[in-house]
């Protein structure tokens, strides 16, 4: 058993439970394990099974520990086939057989070559072997121990890579104190103890409306007065659930992820905040995830006081706690941002105020080493050695972590009642500081084990926005090859691999080998221009733009549309229309095809090649072989000789010899990186301290190391160069790994990632005003509404339209003003100009009216957006220069902007600079804000005695709908997956998942094949883009609702109203709502109401009778 690896012990115990929850048998009765049904247990998607809901918690966690062994790669049928025939003998010889085939618990049934199933000989106890096989893995001594403390009176040596990859030694010697003698050990770390299953929370509605009266106490002296109390029963006094009208009780499932869904402004961060108290009084642990750290920080302070209030009305016998949890990587920076926008009083220095205590005291913190370090250069903050001393050969922690405010929110989380966390933190974050969890310290705890841990339930506000943040986490970057020496991790991994055991260091040879064979191939052939990304009939566009040709990420199958114009031009593939599906199929029997072990069902038949085609083929075969690199030039060459007979012009067949080749060597870093990741991921429980660097390296970010592969099975790559400028010292080539089930993830966060990540089930209570949204492929939640409350004020949102035109003296007067799919040289003009023309012809007028009505008065503000800081910059611009302005403008700019000479900024005598963490104040100074949309979409409350203090937004660029965007990408095609599979499982998960599985590749390859331009993409995509596009401006309408106000929304880029093709913004939303399944209709009636009648009202669309 000590000698089985992870590899063969998740077979078996697959096996097993495939013999336990999927019983079948031979002809004579005799119990089968299937392979086929066995491979389920590597797939990590439990919903697909409708027995999943039904087994008990113990079975549960038995189930994910199996997943949690299980290699991604054996979830395919026929390679999990191939794992078990293998390890159940299936080549061993009659004269090869010893003692030990006596021992074996299964035996394969039927021909050992070609068998599909196992005879399992374990007494019918499939559990109990199950449980056998995963004690190893249960042991805590599996995982690393934090590092040892530096001692005191030694001298450490220091060092840290700059970012212009310079090296800064130092050395720190560690004083010695009367008590601080020996070194510190483990327990001095935080300590946290698992919550035991919670199972059902019951939450009561009243307990909250009684602890909003409590706390109201707060408001009595304020010019608001008491709020709270108002605010949530207003709220809770509306919503309903599956089969009430009136809810008594929030009743909160451990396992399940469950929705509240409620309009912006209504109370939802009410809520949220109260279930802080409600924890403390009732004894639970909770932790709120919210959007970002500035969320974090308002949180904290609003729940502390809370609480303090609690305290001392005696309703808590201790002071209960709450503690930010967050990343130290960037608070100094942080800290720095938030002290410059204190505003001291000159009668009180040193005295700053809310921001001070709320921000900069929870950002801020010093380091003691700096004192004792002797150092050839400075150590950035957020960069200092606290894990990184070196002495005797060891690696050793800074002594100064358990009193250091670096890491003093690690220590407070450990014993608070209320964590709060922001989404990223929680997907991505790791606990740099080592942790004792149930008594065991442990190095490289990740947030979102922390939190499941130490919380009895976990609350999400935005719920929709964390998961389009765990898309985005679905990627993560390496550095595949690079010219500055041993920083690409293939150079690394290979010689870690040499402190590997041998048995190890074998299965790591030809994956590390042939990864940096293709990726130092590629780069050097671009580098020594042996062949080009791209190719322009201009010769000026290179010198214009020196590394135009290596902006942005690219698929292998990037330039499959310009491939097949060049290669087979009887298709007459025009910019604007999808490429043939028989087109796509010939250009890939071209490519080698290096996965010979892929089983796609779904794939057509190889196409046979024509002679001429084969030998070009053959070629291309050559390249991606160890020797081919050295026969680059004559593999060109051959090449030539035969496309000469097919492109007779020798410019063109080049740059077609050119794509070739980058999608021949792409392709095969696509597998190899597979193979690699994979082989990388088997080292996970080998206990070798020498494999953590290599795991380390390849990990493929927070998504995947739970949930490895998306619906699709399989991962997506782009690539990126970098650095052509000056490609001797600085060009790098990186990928853009996406792997991973964000939707899953969310879905499952209570159930499977928790008893994958902490052994226990979390109850998961979300919040959001836009979790269902059936095409929004990043934001559309696939877990059950339970409470939800809609938006009944009529008449509350009015869209229209507000194209402007261009002005007498333009070249263009008269005609209307597009912004998106302008070129990018004209937009800077046309920005100005439809700055300067909307306020002359509109704004003016508006806010003067406004600002005349006693209703409107306090709200005569307007708020105009764009998709960049420098579009906004040119729009203000634009303002500045209108005739009468009579109104204040400001503009949202970066923090190192903000004092700075930009040239697309305005004179900030005439336009006022602000940042994000100024937004709350602008109606303190102005009236018209110009900012991007994804700044203020979301989060920001700019109210005035809890009022929205914005009338109306005007959209002056219509949001960035790219569909070769690679997370966008990723997230549509997992969703497409994900929507296939029936809603309550199926008794043959296997098969839901096959369908899945092709209904992913379906998708992308219909991305693939699609234009990218709005105007001819792809029908279903375009209703996937503007879905996502209307979650955002629904998001953005509840900016001017807050507190029962109405809004208007306009929509000035005329690319809204283009009705080229079809493709304003009205007919798609026409075309998106009568897609809608009659349940989705009623479904989004119910919860949005005027919300989403708004949108649909501006596209002649009546939802109510639709539903």
């Amino acid at each position: 058993m000590s000698q089985m690896t992870v590899r063969d012990a998740f077979v078996r115990a697959a096996l097993a439970l495939a013999a336990h929850y999927f019983p079948q048998q031979d002809d004579d009765g005799k119990p089968l394990a299937s392979f086929r049904h066995a491979a389920f247990f590597a797939s990590c998607k439990p919903q697909a099974w409708e027995r999943w809901n039904e087994l008990g918690s113990e079975e549960r966690l038995l189930v994910a520990e199996v997943m949690k062994l299980s290699n991604p790669d054996l979830a395919d049928e026929k390679r999990f086939a191939s794992a078990a025939r293998i390890l159940l003998g299936a080549m061993d010889t009659a004269d090869e057989e010893d003692e030990q085939t006596t021992l074996q618990l299964f035996t394969l049934a039927g021909d050992p070559l070609t068998a599909t199933a196992a005879y399992p000989l374990l007494g019918g106890d499939y559990l109990g072997y199950t449980k056998s096989l995963l004690a190893p893995y249960r042991r805590p001594s599996s995982r690393r121990k934090p590092h040892d403390f530096a001692a005191p009176g030694q001298t450490y040596e220091t060092s840290e890579r700059t970012e212009g990859n310079e090296i800064v030694h130092g050395r720190v010697t560690i004083p010695r104190f009367p008590a601080f003698t020996q070194p510190l050990g483990h327990d001095t770390l935080p300590a946290l103890t698992t919550r035991p299953n919670a199972g059902t929370v019951p939450v009561y509605v009243q307990d909250l409306k009684d602890i909003a009266q409590l706390l109201d106490t707060q408001y009595e002296d304020t010019e608001a007065g008491p709020w709270l109390h108002k605010v949530l029963t207003g709220l809770l006094d509306r919503v309903k659930a599956r089969d009430t009208d009136t809810v008594n009780v929030l009743e909160l499932l451990a396992g399940s992820t469950q929705i509240f869904h409620a309009p912006t402004g209504t109370g939802k961060s009410v809520l949220v905040r109260l279930l802080g108290s409600w924890a403390a009084l009732n004894g639970y642990r909770i932790t709120l995830l919210v959007p970002d750290v500035k969320a974090t920080l308002a949180s904290v302070w609003d729940v502390s006081r809370d609480l303090e209030i609690l305290h001392e009305a005696g309703k808590t016998e201790h002071l209960a706690t709450c503690a930010p949890l967050m990343s130290p990587s960037s608070r100094h920076e942080r800290a720095l941002k938030h002290a410059s926008l204190v505003k001291e009083d000159p009668d009180a220095p040193g005295e700053w105020g809310k921001r001070g205590r709320r921000d900069v005291d929870h950002l801020a913190y010093g380091c003691a080493q700096q004192h004792w370090l002797d150092s050839a250069g400075i150590y950035r903050p957020g960069k200092e050695n606290c894990l990184s001393l070196r002495g005797g050969g060891e690696i050793l922690a800074c002594p100064w972590i358990p009193t250091c405010g670096k890491f003093t929110p690690a220590y407070q989380a450990a014993d608070a009642t209320v964590i709060v966390t922001n989404h990223h933190n929680f997907i991505q974050g790791t606990m740099r500081v080592g942790i004792q969890i149930d008594g065991r310290p442990v190095r490289s705890v990740t947030v979102r084990e922390f939190v499941l841990r130490a919380s009895d339930f976990v609350i999400i506000d935005e719920i929709d926005a964390f998961q389009a943040v765990a898309v985005d986490r679905c990627a993560t970057t390496v550095d595949l090859h690079s010219r500055r020496p041993w920083t690409a991790e293939p150079q690394v991994l290979d010689t870690a691999a040499k402190h590997l055991p041998l048995r190890f260091e074998d299965q790591l040879i030809e994956p590390v080998s042939h990864v940096r064979l293709m990726a130092e191939s590629l780069l050097t052939g671009l580098c020594t221009k042996a062949f080009r990304l791209n190719h322009h009939d201009d010769a000026r566009v290179p010198r214009l733009r020196h590394e135009y040709d290596y902006e942005g990420w690219r698929l292998p199958r990037s330039k499959d549309r310009e491939l097949i114009s060049l290669l087979f031009p009887e298709y007459q593939v025009s910019d604007g229309q999808p490429l043939p599906a028989e087109a796509i199929h010939r250009l890939n029997a071209l490519v080698p095809a290096p996965d010979l072990g892929e089983d796609d069902e779904t794939a057509p038949t190889p196409m046979l090649l024509d002679p001429e085609w084969e030998r070009v083929s053959s070629v291309l075969g050559a390249v991606v072989s160890p020797r081919g690199i050295n026969q680059r030039d004559a593999l060109k060459l051959r090449l030539h000789e035969a496309l000469a007979p097919m492109i007779s012009d020798g410019r063109t067949r080049n740059r077609a010899i050119d794509h070739l080749l980058i999608r021949t060597l792409m392709s095969e870093l696509d597998v190899s990186l597979a193979v690699l990741r994979d082989t990388a991921q088997s080292l996970r429980h080998s206990g070798l301290l020498s494999a953590n660097r290599i795991i380390d390296s390849m990990r493929s970010g927070g998504i995947a190391d739970v949930l490895p592969h998306g619906t699709i099975g399989r991962p997506i790559n782009g690539y990126r160069v970098t650095g052509m400028k000056n490609p001797e010292k600085d060009a790098k080539l990186s990928t853009q790994h996406m792997a991973g089930d964000p939707h899953t993830y969310v879905s499952e966060l209570g159930g499977l990632v928790s008893l994958i990540t902490a052994g226990v089930e979390r109850p998961i209570f979300g919040l959001s005003a836009t979790a269902y949204f059936p095409q929004a492929v990043k934001e559309h939640v696939h877990a059950p509404v339970m409470w939800w409350m809609t938006d009944a004020q009529e008449e509350s949102i009015l869209v229209e339209s507000s194209a402007v035109t261009y002005g007498n003296g333009h070249r263009k007067a008269g005609e209307r003003i597009p912004i998106a799919g302008q070129f990018p040289s004209d937009k800077p003009e046309a920005l100005r100009e439809i700055g300067e023309r909307l306020y002359e012809t509109k704004l003016s007028r508006k806010l003067t009216r406004l600002a005349k009505s006693e209703s409107t008065r306090t709200r005569a503000r307007v708020i105009l957006t764009a998709n960049s800081y420098e579009q906004c910059g040119h729009i203000a611009t634009g303002i500045a220069k209108a005739k009468g302005l009579s109104h204040r403008v400001c503009v949202l700019v970066r923090e190192e902007d903000r004092l700075s000479n930009v040239r697309y900024l305005p004179d900030p005598s005439l336009v006022r600079r602000i940042t994000v963490e100024e937004v709350e104040e602008f109606p303190q100074f102005g009236d018209i804000l110009i900012a991007p949309l994804a700044n203020i979409a979301r989060g920001l409350n700019i109210v005035v005695n809890l009022r929205s203090a914005i009338h109306s937004i005007y959209l002056c660029v219509r949001p960035p709908l790219i569909i070769d965007d690679p997370t966008w990408m990723y997230g549509s095609v997992n969703a497409a997956g994900i929507n296939s599979l029936p809603a309550s499982g199926a008794s043959d998960p296997v098969q839901a998942l096959q369908t899945a599985r092709t209904a992913a590749r379906d998708h992308l390859a219909t991305i693939l094949r699609s234009s990218p331009q709005l105007s001819t993409m792809d029908l279903v995509l375009q209703e996937q883009m503007v879905a996502g596009m209307l979650v955002s401006l629904i998001q953005l309408a509840g900016r001017a609702r807050r507190g029962g106000t109405n809004m208007e929304l306009h929509f000035v880029d005329y690319a809204f109203h283009d009705e080229t093709w079809s493709s304003d913004l009205a007919s798609i939303i026409e075309r998106m709502a009568s897609r809608w399944l009659p349940e989705e209709r009623q479904q989004m009636a119910e919860l949005y109401g005027e919300a989403v009648n708004a949108f649909l009202s501006y596209a002649g669309v009546d939802l109510a009778l639709s539903a």
